[in-house]
Order: C-alpha cells, then structure tokens, then sequence
C-alpha cells in the first residue's frame, strides 16, 4: 500500500485490510483477549480489489 500511496493512488478504499493484521497478532499472541472476528467476505473483496489495483499500477 505504501508503493500505491507513493504512485499518487487513493489507498483510503483498502484501509479496512489493516484488520487483518490486527487479527493476526491478537490470536496469535494474545489468547486471553477476546476479540471478534473479521468480516472475511468484505475483506477477501478489498483484498482482491487490491490486488487488482496493484496489477494495473504495475503494468
């Protein structure tokens, strides 16, 4: 994301995908918090969005 911000691409659509990693982190070394799980169709749609995105910036 920071190389499509560097490009000048609006990256305020794919923000969301930062829940992954917050995610991530909390079940992986935090078993005591209790946390909800992510919307994982939204976020599998952003994150195919992104890829997209990627692809056209990239060619």
């Amino acid at each position: 994301m920071d190389w499509l911000k560097e490009s000048g691409t609006d990256v305020s659509a794919f923000e969301q995908i930062a829940d992954l990693s917050f995610f991530a982190v909390q079940t992986r070394y935090d078993d005591t918090v209790e946390i909800s799980s992510p919307d994982w169709p939204l976020l599998l749609v952003i994150t195919a969005s992104l890829l997209d995105q990627v692809q056209r910036e990239s060619s």
